[in-house]
């Protein structure tokens, strides 16, 4: 592992950026002068900076929030991700399960869904979502397709994360013969 001073080529696996770099560039070879704008103003009020701890503290806070923020952690290597499940058609009255494996730890976050009834979302109803043998909703609770409408409200979810090894499995009812189709809409750590 890299000593906090070294100099790391690619990924180290532990430095990560946590704060913005405010202004671009690389840092000066004075630590002053994206504050202060040149090396000359540096040098000019290098005595009051030896003689005011107040003036020293506020200058060196500027300087490093001129620059990006790291700290010495492990990556956390997670990002927005989604996982669709559809289309998928079928005939009223049929009911069928749809199964997706992420192969990554992936929590869903919101779910959108819609069928081709007119209006959208009434020809189905979404009765289970399992991860692996959990349950992400009550077991005698059905609910219509329209409820997960791209701009419906309240739709928002927090799944239990799906470990690498388990699936995801929506079972769906037909009312009538539609297509239906879903994305659910995450975090993933690959």
């Amino acid at each position: 592992m890299a000593n906090p001073g070294d100099l790391v080529i690619g990924d180290d696996g532990w430095t990560e950026i946590i704060g913005e770099q405010l202004r671009g560039g690389t840092p000066a070879s004075n630590s002053l002068s994206p504050v202060l704008g040149t090396d000359f103003a540096a040098d000019v009020l290098g005595e009051l900076m030896s003689k005011s701890p107040a003036f020293k503290a506020y200058a060196e806070k500027r300087a490093a929030n001129s620059r990006p923020m790291i700290h010495r952690i492990p990556l956390q290597k997670a990002r927005d991700w989604q996982i669709d499940f559809g289309p998928v058609c079928s005939g009223a009255g049929t009911t069928t399960t749809i199964t997706v494996a992420p192969q990554c730890l992936f929590r869903g976050e919101k779910v959108m869904a819609t069928d081709t009834a007119s209006p959208a979302g009434t020809g189905t109803r979404i009765q289970s979502i399992f991860i692996g043998q959990r349950s992400q909703r009550p077991a005698t609770t059905n609910t219509l397709t329209s409820f997960f409408a791209n701009n419906a409200l309240g739709n928002g979810i927090k799944w239990d994360t799906c470990e690498k090894a388990l699936s995801i499995s929506v079972t769906v009812s037909f009312i009538s013969a539609v297509t239906f189709d879903m994305t659910v809409f995450g975090k993933a750590v690959l």
